[in-house]
C-alpha cells in the first residue's frame, strides 16, 4: 500500500512539473531579441554570443558599454523587458551596448551542443577566454579600444579579474552590480558544504528547467524566489517571466569552485596570489552596489573592496529602505525592482557619464 503510494506520488510530481514547464513556455516565454548578435570566437573554438543594444537617442556615445550576467543566468539579465532593461536604459543614453551569453548560457550554449567538454566549464574559463573575445569582438564593431564594463553578480567577479589583468587598460570604468569579493565573509554558505558530494552525480545543474517550473507558481506566490529577489520589491509577474526567461546551466565545476572558496574564505583558493589578494591592483575608476537584503552579496562581502582597491575614484551605494529607496534591495532586486529604473538606472548612468573622459 504504502508502495503504491509513493508511486503515485512519484508520477503527480513528474506530470505536474512537465504541465507547468508547458505551461511556462507557452505563457511566460516570450523570445525577446536585441538588435543585433554577433558571435566572438575564443582561442579554444567557443562561439561566444555578443547581443547588441544601439544607441536610441541620436548620435552614439564614444565609448561602448559592455553588460555582463552573472552565475546562472543569460544576457538577458539585462534586457528582461523594455522597463527592466538596464540595456535598454544606457542605450536611451547614447551609449552602444554589448550584453554577452557566456559560455554555457543563453545563445552561447546552443552553439556548443556537439563539445564534449561543453559542460567543464570554469571561472578562469570566462575572464581568460571569453573575455578577451568578447572585448576583441566589441572593438571590431565599434572601432573602440576602451569600454565601460558593467557586471551584475558573478558578472562583477568578472570585471574584479578583467581589473586585475592585461585587458585593465582598455576598461575606462566598471560597475559592480551586488558582485562579490570578500569571500573569507561568504559564512551564509557554509553549511551548505556538506552537500557538495550530491554534485558528483551531475556534469550540470539544469536549474533553468527547474526555474521555468516554478515560474507561473511564482507569479501569483513571488515568495518562492525569497532568496533571490526580496519579494516585496518586486512583482510576481516579472519574476516569473525572470524564472522562463533569464536562468541558464550552472556547470558542477563552477559551483565546486565557488564551495573551494568559501570553505578557504578567499575567492580563488587553493590557488597563489588569488583574486581576492589581488584587489589592491585594481586601478580603474569602480562603483560598487550593494543590497540590504541579498542573500546571496549581502553588503559585508563588497562594501569593503572600493577602500582596498587602488582606483582613484571609487563610490559606494547601498540601497536599502534607510537610505531613502523604495525598500531594501535583495540581489536580483538591482534588475527587476519595482523601483529599479528610477532608484538604480540613473545613478549607473550617471557614474558612466563622469568616466566617459576620465
Amino acid at each position: 500500500m504504502l508502495w503504491t503510494i509513493v508511486v503515485w506520488l512519484f508520477w503527480l510530481v513528474v506530470i505536474g512539473g512537465a504541465g507547468l514547464y508547458v505551461l511556462a513556455t507557452i505563457w511566460l516565454v516570450d523570445h525577446r531579441r536585441t538588435d543585433e548578435i554577433h558571435y566572438a570566437k575564443t582561442d579554444d573554438g567557443w562561439d561566444i554570443a555578443v547581443h547588441r543594444l544601439r544607441p536610441r537617442n541620436g548620435k552614439a556615445k564614444k565609448i561602448p558599454v559592455i553588460l555582463q550576467h552573472g552565475l546562472a543566468a543569460n544576457h538577458r539579465n539585462h534586457d528582461l523587458e523594455d522597463r527592466y532593461s538596464l540595456g535598454l536604459y544606457l542605450a536611451g543614453l547614447g551609449y552602444d551596448c554589448f550584453l554577452p551569453d557566456l559560455r554555457g548560457a543563453g545563445d552561447s550554449m546552443i552553439t556548443t551542443w556537439h563539445r564534449r567538454d561543453r559542460w567543464h566549464i570554469g571561472f578562469a574559463d570566462y575572464v581568460e577566454r571569453d573575455m578577451p573575445a568578447i572585448f576583441a569582438k566589441v572593438k571590431e564593431l565599434t572601432k573602440q579600444n576602451k569600454v565601460h564594463y558593467i557586471g551584475h553578480s558573478m558578472g562583477g567577479m568578472i570585471g574584479y579579474a578583467v581589473a586585475e589583468g592585461p585587458l585593465a587598460q582598455r576598461v575606462q570604468s566598471m560597475t559592480s552590480i551586488a558582485g562579490p569579493a570578500m569571500f573569507d565573509k561568504m559564512t551564509q554558505f557554509k553549511t551548505h558544504l556538506r552537500y557538495r558530494w550530491l554534485l558528483n552525480w551531475f556534469p550540470v545543474l539544469h536549474n533553468n528547467v527547474f526555474m521555468r517550473i516554478i515560474s507561473p507558481l511564482a507569479y501569483f506566490f513571488p515568495a518562492i524566489a525569497r532568496t533571490e529577489v526580496n519579494p516585496r520589491n518586486v512583482e510576481g509577474p516579472v519574476i516569473a517571466r525572470a524564472g522562463a526567461n533569464l536562468i541558464a546551466p550552472i556547470p558542477r565545476k563552477l559551483l565546486l569552485e565557488f564551495g573551494t572558496w568559501v570553505e578557504f574564505g578567499d575567492w580563488g583558493a587553493p590557488a597563489e596570489n588569488t583574486y581576492q589578494q589581488r584587489l589592491n591592483e585594481i586601478t580603474v575608476p569602480l562603483y560598487c552596489l550593494a543590497g540590504a537584503d541579498d542573500f546571496w552579496c549581502p553588503p559585508r562581502v563588497i562594501e569593503q573592496v572600493p577602500g582596498i582597491v587602488a582606483s582613484e575614484k571609487t563610490q559606494y551605494r547601498l540601497f536599502s529602505k534607510a537610505n531613502g529607496d523604495a525598500d531594501d534591495y535583495g540581489h536580483g532586486d538591482f534588475i527587476v525592482g519595482r523601483r529599479a529604473p528610477e532608484e538604480v538606472f540613473p545613478t549607473i548612468g550617471d557614474w558612466l557619464a563622469d568616466n566617459d573622459h576620465a
